[in-house]
């Protein structure tokens, strides 16, 4: 939810809370006014008549009406003046009609007579009537006119804010390297344009030195390698070198070749992270495989090891060709490498959008979700440095593929969703 949304709601509840309370008092109030207002008008009407009343000898002559009625009480009544509402049914009108009724105790010389004074509630009840849907009215546009004027306001403070946060949207290292600091009326919007402005440059700094390391280590890492490895090629070669001096010879070799595996991997990864394979094209899957299968025929031949591959549908995408095949190539190597020594069986099936590679293999030392994490080994093979899963699943991240990885009955299944 929008922070302009979520401060509306707010501002909404509170208008909603005094309008229900102000509505309801102010009703009350209006009421309590007139009616104040008609018994006052009784009271003056009641006072007229006592007057009047002094001059009248029998009042059995009067004749009762529909609003004054006089009736004769027991000598033992006490004065009072009462006021009551009172609904009396009119034979005329055929409906019943609202009254407001004063009740009072007047003596006549030696007799006791009761007065009841009563006015129409009709007019006061369709002021009141009236009053409220205006009110109503009132109240409504209000709270219209407020959240109106608050999202106007909100939406043109909080400008600034949005245009940074669609920049920040869209902010890739490769396209934008600064986010520049926009000016704005409000400080706090200039503080925070200013701090990712100097982020920004940071980030860019900081990515051209690891992307300078990457090409430096990549470099100066693999030349000595590469002359350590010729150096123990030549050792080797030596005719004076006793068995035991072969077998640490061995050891040193497989270790450099280990390690220059780890600083190929590391780069690699580190390389997809800088997002440095831009360059697209349009790979078929299928195509691909086949054309890595021939070469990993002879390491198959050897671990005696069947392979199948069933392309039901041609796969299209467009990705970095260097990347699709590595990512292929680490999957495929994975299921030979991890296979049974001999027997052991490889699927690899091409359909609609998915690529799935079924291998034989030995059960899990670990967790199937954690095949992808760095450095996790699942074999004791000392060749393998626990990379390969992860920069496959590092190269499915950056192309948003969806990737599975389980172990049921010793048979690993790999699936990704292009």
């Amino acid at each position: 939810m929008k922070l302009t949304a979520k401060s509306s709601i707010y501002y909404l509840i509170y208008t909603l809370f005094i309008f229900t309370v102000g509505t309801i008092l102010f009703y009350f109030l209006i009421r309590n006014i007139l009616f104040n207002a008609i018994d006052e008008a009784l009271h003056q009407e009641k006072n007229q008549l006592v007057e009047n009343l002094k001059y009248e000898k029998d009042f059995t002559e009067l004749q009762n009406s529909e609003f004054i009625e006089i009736i004769e009480v027991s000598a033992n009544s006490k004065p009072y003046d009462k006021y009551y509402n009172r609904s009396i049914y009119n034979a005329v009108k055929k409906e019943h009609v609202d009254y407001r009724e004063l009740k009072s105790v007047y003596k006549h010389g030696d007799n006791f007579y009761e007065i009841t004074i009563r006015q129409s509630l009709n007019e006061a009840e369709a002021l009141i009537n009236s009053i409220l849907p205006i009110e109503v009215t009132l109240f409504l546009g209000l709270i219209i006119g407020v959240l109106l004027i608050n999202r106007f306001i909100s939406n043109k403070i909080w400008q600034p804010f949005y245009d940074l946060v669609d920049r920040l949207k869209n902010y890739d290292l490769t396209n934008i390297k600064i986010i520049p600091y926009k000016k704005s009326n409000v400080d706090e919007f200039d503080e925070l344009s200013e701090i990712v402005e100097k982020m920004t440059t940071r980030i860019y700094k900081d990515f051209n030195s690891q992307k300078e390391f990457n090409e430096n280590s990549s470099h100066e890492l693999q030349t000595p390698l590469a002359i350590i490895r010729n150096k123990l090629e030549l050792l080797i070669q030596s005719k004076n070198l006793k068995d035991e001096e072969m077998v640490l010879i061995g050891s040193v070799f497989h270790t450099i070749n280990r390690l220059t595996q780890l600083n190929k991997g590391l780069i690699l990864l580190s390389k997809i992270e800088n997002n440095q394979y831009s360059e697209l094209s349009r790979i078929n899957i299928g195509q691909l495989l086949e054309t890595l299968l021939v070469s990993f025929e002879e390491l198959m031949n050897e671990k005696n090891i069947e392979v199948s591959l069933n392309i039901l549908k041609v796969i299209i995408i467009p990705a970095n060709q260097i990347l699709i095949e590595t990512l292929l190539f680490n999957l495929i190597s994975n299921a030979i490498k991890h296979n049974i020594e001999d027997g052991g069986t490889i699927s690899i099936t091409v359909s609609k959008n998915t690529l799935e590679i079924s291998n034989t293999g030995h059960a899990l030392p670990v967790e199937a979700e954690r095949m992808f994490d760095r450095f996790l080994k699942s074999s004791t093979s000392e060749m393998s440095v626990g990379l390969g899963l992860s920069i496959v699943k590092k190269i499915c991240d950056l192309y948003k593929f969806k990737i599975s990885y389980t172990c049921v009955n010793k048979i690993h299944t790999t699936i990704i969703e292009f």
